[in-house]
């Protein structure tokens, strides 16, 4: 009888045990697959809307262009291809939010890019608007912010970027830019305040009712400058800060300029020579994207995945209950093609 128990008990160890190996490897294998090969997204908001909808789930090659040489690093094996116009692409926030969107490829490294109501130009040659895109207020955001997008330069490998020459939204792009090709380090934008050509960042800024607020140091000791992801909003912090500086009596007849400043790892970078290409990224849904003309480039580091196919959708507006009619059955298997 004590034999048959301990028979009996080697049997239930080895059957663990090869159960824990069977485990093991299916884990090990979806662990590859999701790092190298394939991975699954999400679609949350209607910027790319008609092509993509909210709900849709997607599956996105990540060897297409490059997969991390390990989980959780920046470093990517060579891809196959490199993102081109008209390609949907999967990508990591360029403003540090540790999301991934998907947004449009429309221009790459040292083409210039520039938008006119619903017009976009690339090289001066206008491009459509996508098959299922759409503009839904004429060419106006809807957080009515931009306009026009005046001509930018798109920075190649190998570019030399002077960031003190830069106006506004060109260093705040450069700003994610410099954290997007140096992830591990600290990447710090500041202000300095010039009276008549002299630095002066001890002056005090005034409320329109003449009360004294804070100084451009106290402003550079917070991270109120740096928390600022959108380069529209950055400008008119900036136009506000000069305006508060002219209500400040005693600098009637002084010439105010202020300068943006950047540093990486505690370091002013006044010259930077560009790592790796960048490309610019639009929603298909003009008027309601945040994209590539609010916080710039998307750099080759930060491109996750070309997205192939919708594996399946579900419609936010049908309720949990009404499942068979909440899924979009002619949406699964549908191909994402380049336009």
């Amino acid at each position: 009888m004590r034999g048959q128990l301990e028979t009996s008990k080697r049997k239930e160890l080895k059957g663990l045990i090869h159960f824990s190996k069977e485990m093991i490897s299916a884990f090990g294998m979806a662990l590859i697959c999701i790092v190298y090969i394939v991975q699954a997204f999400k679609i949350p908001s209607s910027s790319m809307e008609n092509s993509l909808l909210i709900g849709d789930q997607l599956l996105g090659l990540k060897f297409i262009y490059g997969a991390p040489i390990l989980p959780f690093s920046y470093a990517k094996f060579p891809g196959i291809v490199d993102p081109k116009a008209g390609d949907a692409v999967i990508f990591k926030s360029p403003n540090n939010s540790g999301k991934s969107f998907i947004k449009r490829c429309v221009a790459g490294p040292g083409q210039v890019v520039e938008i006119i109501e619903t017009k976009l130009y690339v090289d001066k040659k206008p491009v459509e608007l996508p098959p299922d895109g759409q503009y839904l207020h004429n060419g106006q955001q809807y957080f009515d912010r931009i306009t026009y997008f005046d001509p930018l330069h798109i920075p190649a490998k190998g570019d030399t970027i002077y960031p003190e020459r830069l106006p506004v939204r060109e260093f705040l792009f450069f700003k994610h830019l410099l954290r997007q090709e140096n992830p591990r380090k600290s990447v710090r934008i500041y202000l300095d305040c010039y009276l008549d050509g002299k630095l002066s960042n001890s002056v005090n800024l005034f409320s329109n009712t003449g009360r004294k607020l804070y100084s451009f140091d106290d402003i550079n000791n917070s991270s109120v400058i740096d928390s600022i992801d959108d380069w529209t909003i950055l400008a008119r912090t900036v136009e506000k800060l000069k305006f508060s500086l002219k209500r400040n009596l005693t600098l009637h007849n002084q010439y105010i300029d202020i300068k943006t400043k950047i540093n990486l790892d505690g370091k002013p970078v006044n010259t930077y020579i560009v790592k790796k290409d960048n490309y610019f990224m639009l929603g298909d849904n003009r008027d309601n994207s945040l994209d590539s003309r609010y916080w710039g480039y998307v750099n080759r580091q930060f491109i996750q995945a070309k997205p192939i196919i919708i594996y399946f959708s579900l419609d936010k507006d049908v309720p949990l209950w009404l499942l068979p009619l909440k899924i979009r059955w002619n949406r699964i298997g549908k191909l994402i093609r380049s336009t």
